[in-house]
């Protein structure tokens, strides 16, 4: 039976063990041990290590975003534990400075309070819904995006978009699987595009 001494050091063994035991991968390690071992083949081994890991993550992420409606906004845009779309697509330098802006719009608080827009007079809950999709100061930026994405979109593809509530839009927008993904290049200069718009709503907005 594989058990810990937390008396004994014995380098990085206690470590092992206790990650054996956290992602319940012992009993593999104590069948090899027994006499009857039975050999995972490497393909099965990695192929449990990352199961298991997987699975155990996921129930502790799982339970800290329903602990705490902080999350709510960012549940949203990653309904899953895996690399954030965010960091796929901003995958070379020229669009690092998007990415850090749009990583922390993903974490910001949802306040859904009535405000005014000084730009436009209108009441809004949202301001980055606002200042994306809805304040007309901003409709030249958004006329520009249309543009850009017809030429990356099927004509369908792009009305889907067009078509959607200024909530999910802008859901879209950061990248929340709200609506039809699209393959892969299409998806990457889609969220390469509306990323930069984004960027380019929120400096143009406070800066005038």
């Amino acid at each position: 039976m594989l058990t810990i001494d937390p008396v004994l050091h014995l380098g990085f063994i206690p470590d092992v063990c206790q990650y054996l035991f956290k992602y319940e991968l012992h009993d593999i390690v104590n069948n090899l041990l027994s006499p009857q071992h039975n050999t995972p083949s490497k393909f099965e081994w990695k192929s449990g290590v990352k199961n298991a890991i997987l699975r155990e993550e996921t129930y502790l992420w799982d339970q800290r975003m329903a602990a705490d409606s902080y999350f709510a906004f960012f549940r949203i845009l990653q309904p899953a534990v895996e690399p954030a779309v965010v960091y796929k697509v901003s995958n070379i330098s020229l669009y690092r400075n998007s990415m850090l802006v749009i990583a922390r719009l993903w974490t910001r608080p949802v306040t859904l309070e009535n405000q005014l827009c000084l730009k436009c007079n209108n009441t809004y809950q949202d301001e980055l819904v606002h200042v994306t999709c809805e304040c007309p100061s901003k409709l030249a930026l958004r006329n520009q995006l249309t543009d850009s994405l017809a030429s990356i979109l099927l004509p369908d593809e792009l009305l889907r978009v067009l078509e959607l509530d200024s909530v999910s839009q802008t859901l879209r927008f950061l990248g929340a699987p709200v609506e039809t993904i699209f393959d892969m290049p299409s998806e990457t200069l889609f969220l390469r595009n509306t990323f930069a718009f984004i960027v380019n709503c929120i400096q143009a907005y406070f800066e005038h």
